[in-house]
């Protein structure tokens, strides 16, 4: 059976934010998604990123899902398990705003804020977020309509109990030091629900710990091949 890697991005990055992790892989089948928050060349959007996902689900190939961040999340909802898929977060949650029972999460107001803040300087919410996960300017517009529907997501979206019934096909690499999702956060997320590997890094592992991220990734891959002989 076929494995296809399919990679996600996180808010406020793009797809090149996998470059150094595709780099070190080699992996030329993979398909890397844009929910384009930073305006490209091309057009990008979360209904185009759902048809790509889709068009490479099919009877018969494993899709081998990987997102950071909220691209886990965004993935998690909308991968299809049959077929032995599997699903691999980077700096990785389940949910992130805080609710009744996901205490440890981040409050609603800092989302809400981030939100209107879009309204009136895209670029400033943009740039900050970069800045407090370590990250450059993009350099790029902000695509403020992605950015919106990425922020509602972080605000609502919550996989738990979907991934309950699917703990054997979630793998997470996670950062201890990472200054967005703490490690609260994440040993909620997943609890009983993913494997989970802890290194000591940030919330940019794919950009930071490049030979650590595809060290994993490879593992979680031949363990899909072997499994499909």
């Amino acid at each position: 059976m076929p494995v296809q890697p399919v990679f996600v991005h996180g808010w406020g990055f793009g797809p090149d934010f996998w470059s150094p992790v595709q780099a070190a892989l080699g992996w030329t089948d993979a398909l890397m998604l844009d929910l384009g928050f930073v305006e490209q060349a091309h057009p990008a959007s979360f209904a185009r990123a759902l048809q790509q996902l889709q068009a490479v689900q099919v009877p018969g190939r494993a899709v081998l899902g990987v997102g950071h961040s909220l691209g886990f999340l965004w993935l998690a909802q909308h991968m299809d398990f049959a077929c032995a898929s599997k699903v691999v977060g980077i700096n990785a949650l389940a949910a992130f705003a805080a609710r009744e029972t996901f205490a440890c999460g981040i409050p609603a107001r800092v989302l809400q804020r981030m939100l209107k803040g879009l309204s009136d300087t895209p670029e400033k919410v943009l740039t900050d977020f970069r800045n407090r996960c370590g990250a450059p300017p993009t350099g790029c517009a902000p695509g403020v309509p992605n950015l919106r529907l990425g922020l509602d997501l972080l605000l609502t979206g919550d996989v738990r109990s979907r991934l309950a019934q699917r703990a054997e096909y979630c793998h997470v690499l996670a950062a201890r030091q990472d200054p967005l999702v703490s490690t609260a956060m994440t040993e909620e997320s997943f609890a009983g629900l993913a494997d989970i590997q802890w290194v000591e890094g940030g919330h940019l592992l794919p950009q930071t710990h490049v030979q650590a991220c595809a060290a994993f990734l490879r593992a979680v891959r031949e363990t899909m091949e072997q499994d499909a002989k």
